[in-house]
Formats: C-alpha cells, sequence, structure tokens
C-alpha cells in the first residue's frame, strides 16, 4: 500500500507540475499548427503528446476509444477515421520539421484485427488471426510493408509476427536488452522478452 502511495504521489506531482500545464496547454500553438491536427480531441490529444515530447516526457500515450465496432462498422469508421488520418501525419511531420524524429518512436497499434467477414448488424467481430500496426521515427525506414495477408485480410501468407515480436522491436529501439532479467514476487527469475526484433523495422 505504501508502494502504490508512493507512486500515486509521483504521478499527481508530475501531471500538476507547471512545466507538465504548460506542454498540456495546446492553446499556445500556433493557429496553423493547431487547424493541422484537427479540432477533435484526439487530433488536439496528439499535438499535446508532442509538446509533452519536447517538454522531455519519456513515453506518452494518446488513445483513440470507440474502434470496437461489432455494430454499424461502416458508419463508425467514418467518424473515427478522419481524424487519425488527420492527426497521425500531423505528428510526423511536426517531429521531422523539429528533428525530433530520429529519436522519438511513433507506434500505432491496436489489441487485435477485426473479422474479415461482415456480421448480421453491420459490424465486425474481434480477430486474433492478423493485424494492423505502424512504426514511425527512432530509425525505421519509411514506406516499408511488413508481412502479407490473404486476399480477404483473414489470415497471414508470409512469415508471421506476433505481439512478443512487436514487444521486442520497441525494446530494441528503446536500447534495452531483451535479456534483461526481473524477478517476480516469489523471487523467481523473469527474462525481460521472448519475442524476436522485427528486423526490417530496425534500419
Amino acid at each position: 500500500a505504501e508502494g502504490m502511495n508512493r507512486f500515486r504521489q509521483m504521478a499527481f506531482d508530475m501531471l500538476t507540475s507547471a512545466r507538465c500545464s504548460r506542454a498540456l496547454d495546446v492553446t499556445n500553438e500556433p493557429r496553423p499548427v493547431r487547424d493541422r491536427y484537427g479540432y477533435t480531441l484526439f487530433g488536439q490529444a496528439t499535438l499535446a503528446a508532442r509538446r509533452l515530447i519536447e517538454a522531455g516526457t519519456r513515453f506518452v500515450t494518446v488513445s483513440s476509444p470507440g474502434w470496437d465496432t461489432h455494430t454499424k462498422n461502416f458508419s463508425g469508421l467514418r467518424r473515427l477515421l478522419p481524424p487519425l488520418d488527420q492527426a497521425f501525419p500531423a505528428l510526423i511531420r511536426d517531429l521531422k520539421l523539429r528533428g525530433m524524429l530520429e529519436t522519438t518512436l511513433v507506434v500505432w497499434m491496436t489489441d487485435f484485427g477485426r473479422t474479415p467477414l461482415i456480421n448480421s448488424a453491420a459490424g465486425r467481430d474481434h480477430w486474433a488471426s492478423a493485424s494492423i500496426l505502424c512504426f514511425a521515427g527512432a530509425g525505421t525506414p519509411g514506406g516499408v510493408v511488413v508481412g502479407k495477408t490473404d486476399e480477404t485480410g483473414a489470415r497471414p501468407v508470409d512469415k508471421e509476427y506476433y505481439s512478443q515480436d512487436v514487444a521486442a522491436t520497441i525494446f530494441a529501439k528503446l536500447g534495452i536488452p531483451l535479456d534483461t532479467l526481473h524477478l517476480a514476487p516469489d523471487g523467481r527469475p523473469m527474462v525481460l522478452c521472448e519475442g524476436q526484433v522485427v528486423k526490417e523495422l530496425m534500419g
């Protein structure tokens, strides 16, 4: 309990610091910059993420909820895709113009894919056999497509990659050795990650 309270206090101190408050205040950005990201919650949150990175934050997460399209998939995507299509390239462009892209890893991903077939509610359900993610920055080669699925996007037909491989690639880009040992609460040694680095993403 004491440990949890300490970490909670540390998080509170960071969030209420003047430096963090300044970084989160996107109204300090010029209007053309805010326009590029789009005046949506996701767009302005992505701009805030860039400002946090610029202020020295090491890890930033931007969430975009609502993608669980079990019903009305297509009308949902008409709402969800435009903010992503606008904000993601704006972030990459901004990081590059500011000389930060080579030292910043941007990962856009979800927890799994969606069924290739449409269900009776015009939706798409959970699908673990194939998914998609995008890496940018930190030496990632631009325009590289890794992996391939069949014509319906149902299953891989090329080399398969797994979540542990994604984790291994992220750790490698962060400079953290995959064989780093941690001790479980019972004293059992555990290797940080047993995945394989996706070499095509390393540059």
